[in-house]
This record gives structure tokens, C-alpha cells and sequence, in this order.
């Protein structure tokens, strides 16, 4: 029986809690939660002055994940020369574009966690740079990959989905670029990529525990309808067509699916998540800050 190495994971960015929690979930390769990969080198990041998450907790969870037996490197190509993929975990979405433009030409695998980029016009860049390289782009929210929200996807062809979850907000990251993307994702995983209409109505301020409601529509009358207030809380509830209900709960154990996926992802070179529902997670994101900004439905631009 031939034994496979586990895969070499390098962190870029680690101003976010998934570097330490995505470090312990795969432990040393074999004797982790998720058995295949192990977290071996990072690089801290760089963290904006107007971006609290990231300037106030990123020399601590570095220093964590130090302590976790990573080796810290001191640029993302550094990681990239001596992993075999990469995951880019900085909170701050904005970083996203330019990380992922200096690691894309290595050609290896690279998860861009949760947010992908800000921007239908960026996403489509790093889409592009991937492509020249050969890197296969892995992207998501853990949600999508959890077993509650799996095993409602099962039934198959689905007409529509309600959601519901916490909407805050953080500088830089307006309307659902924040914590509504994760609604967003779950949205598409269950509906498909291509929609073609978003609008928003908000029910209160966007600071405050005001609820929000968003409709987003498919040409062929499939329907999202994502809401929350915008206190935070780690439930995210749902339900699919008239019957199919789950909720999730956010704790480090809702990512082990996602982990799995990676593993698997990066052994076949398949995608984890098809590429033009990346475009349209990004799409709706965008066109959902604009109709909150304008007041009426936005359409979305074509994948």
C-alpha cells in the first residue's frame, strides 16, 4: 500500500480566527479532524488602519498559529514556493485581489475564503490570472459545505430558498459584503449560478439591529429571499421550496466539510465550487449594495 504525503497548506493572511482553526482541524497530516493536509508555512498579511478586525487581532492569531508549529514566512510567495496549496485567509476582502495576484502564478490550488473579492470586475481579474497559470481556484463558504445544508440539497431541481441569518456590517465591507455573503453563497449553491435581478429593502439602520430583506431572482422564476439583523449571532436558518429546513450553527466544527472538500479538491484538480457561481456569489453581493444605496432593483451583469 502506497502512502500519500499529506498536502502542504500555506496560509496567506492570518488576521482571521479560520488560520488558527483551519491549522488545528488538519493537525499534522494524519491525526487531525481532517485527515490529508496540514497547515506548514504563512505570512502574517498586512492589515488596514480602518479595519479593526484585522489591525487589532493579527499579531495575535500569528502568534497562535506560530505556536501551532507553522513556519511564518516573510512574503506570500515564500509560502507559495514551499506549499503544495494555498489559502487565502485574510478577513479583509480588499486584500484578496493583490494577494491573489502575487500567488496565482505558482499555478498550485488557492482557496479564497468566504469573501471573494469586492468586485464582479476583480473576481473576473483573478479568474483570468488563474487561468493563465493553470491554479485551480478554490473558494466557498464553510456553510455551503456542511452537513445540514447538504442534506437538503439532495431532493433536486429547487424552485426557491428563504434564509435567514445575522447581517453586520465592518469598514469596507457594506450591505451583505460582510457576514450577508454567506446567505448569498448558500443561495446560489441551492439555485445556481445567473441571476439576473437583486433588490434590497431595509428595514433599519445598517448599524444598528435594523433587519434587512433581500429578493434575488433567477429569469425563470426561481427566487432567494435572504434577511437578518444586523446584531450578530451564530445561527443561520433555512428552508428550500415549501419542506427542506436546516440550520447551522457557526462553531469551528462547521468547517471541517469545507477542509474535506479542500483535500479532495486539490487531489482530482475539480473545483469545489463551479466557477460562474464564484462570478455570481460576487455579482449579487455588488448589485445587492447598489439597490440598497438607490432603492430599487438592480440587474445584474452576465457571468
Amino acid at each position: 500500500m502506497t502512502l500519500v504525503a499529506p498536502l502542504r497548506f500555506g496560509l496567506i493572511g492570518v488576521d482571521s480566527p479560520h488560520a488558527p482553526s483551519f491549522t488545528r482541524l488538519f493537525g499534522n497530516g494524519s491525526d487531525g479532524v481532517v485527515p490529508g493536509g496540514m497547515v506548514t508555512h504563512a505570512w502574517k498579511g498586512e492589515s488596514a488602519s480602518d479595519f479593526p478586525l484585522s489591525r487589532d487581532r493579527i499579531d495575535d492569531f500569528a502568534e497562535e498559529v506560530s505556536g501551532l508549529g507553522v513556519v511564518m514566512c516573510d512574503s506570500p510567495e515564500a509560502v507559495a514556493e514551499v506549499c503544495d496549496a494555498l489559502l487565502i485567509v485574510s478577513s479583509d476582502a480588499r486584500t484578496h485581489p493583490r494577494y491573489f495576484e502575487r500567488v496565482a502564478p505558482y499555478g498550485k490550488p488557492i482557496y479564497v475564503d468566504t469573501r471573494f473579492a469586492p468586485t464582479l470586475s476583480e473576481a473576473r481579474t483573478m479568474l483570468a490570472q488563474a487561468q493563465a497559470s493553470g491554479a485551480l481556484v478554490l473558494a466557498g463558504s464553510p456553510k455551503r459545505f456542511t452537513p445540514e445544508f447538504q442534506a437538503v440539497l439532495a431532493g433536486g431541481p429547487r424552485q426557491s430558498v428563504s434564509l435567514d441569518g445575522p447581517l453586520p456590517t465592518q469598514p469596507g465591507h457594506p450591505g451583505l459584503a460582510w457576514y450577508g455573503v454567506h446567505l448569498v453563497d448558500l443561495a446560489v449553491a441551492a439555485l445556481g449560478a445567473g441571476p439576473e435581478a437583486v433588490t434590497v429593502h431595509a428595514g433599519g439602520p445598517g448599524s444598528g439591529s435594523g433587519s434587512t430583506s433581500v429578493t434575488v431572482a433567477w429569469g425563470d422564476g426561481r427566487e432567494a429571499h435572504l434577511g437578518g439583523a444586523a446584531d450578530w449571532h451564530p445561527f443561520t436558518t433555512g428552508r428550500i421550496d415549501a419542506g427542506s429546513e436546516f440550520s447551522i450553527e457557526a462553531r469551528e466544527a462547521m468547517l471541517v466539510g469545507l477542509l474535506e472538500g479542500l483535500v479532495t479538491s486539490c487531489r482530482t484538480g475539480r473545483p469545489n465550487v463551479p466557477l460562474p457561481e464564484i462570478l455570481s456569489i460576487v455579482a449579487i453581493v455588488e448589485a445587492a449594495n447598489k439597490s440598497l444605496e438607490a432603492g430599487l432593483p438592480v440587474p445584474l451583469s452576465p457571468n
